[in-house]
């Protein structure tokens, strides 16, 4: 279908990702209205609609995350720590993350956030790089998030 230029995309923001109800153009000017079951997710790549003349896929929208990687050079009893500590912290703020290999993504809506975790991860800093990028986040679905 993509080298027929039959693909079409929406665009969904990782707020409007568990919606149940949705209405979207496509890139291509297709209206699209969703009503989706109670506890779906829509994720990146998602195909919401299937036909012989198109396919619409879900395009997750890049946001800023703060990414904290451990760094390759700590002891693994000083990984183990660091890994506690780091969640414990970050979970005490309720943020969703994101596990890949020796780093965590978790959303920032502003940079100075980062000016916050580098003075809270301030006595581990030899061992953690705290940097900002922008990217699709998708939390790590064996890790719910909740409330108190």
């Amino acid at each position: 279908m993509q080298a027929r230029g039959l693909i079409e995309t929406i665009n969904v923001s990782r707020l409007e990702s568990t919606r149940v109800r949705m209405r979207k153009l496509s890139n291509k000017g297709t209206d699209v209205a969703l009503t989706l079951p109670s506890g779906t997710t829509l994720r990146d790549g998602d195909v919401v609609a299937l036909a012989e003349d198109k396919m619409i896929v879900v395009q997750r929208e890049p946001e800023s995350v703060a990414a904290i990687e451990l760094k390759e050079d700590s002891h693994i009893d000083e990984l183990v720590e660091l890994g506690i500590v780091v969640g414990h912290r970050i979970g005490n703020l309720h943020r969703p993350i994101m596990l890949e290999g020796r780093t965590i993504f978790f959303p920032i809506q502003a940079d100075s956030e980062l000016e916050t975790f580098n003075r809270l991860f301030a006595p581990m800093k030899e061992h953690l790089v705290i940097t900002k990028t922008s990217r699709v986040f998708e939390p790590t679905e064996e890790i719910e998030e909740h409330d108190h």
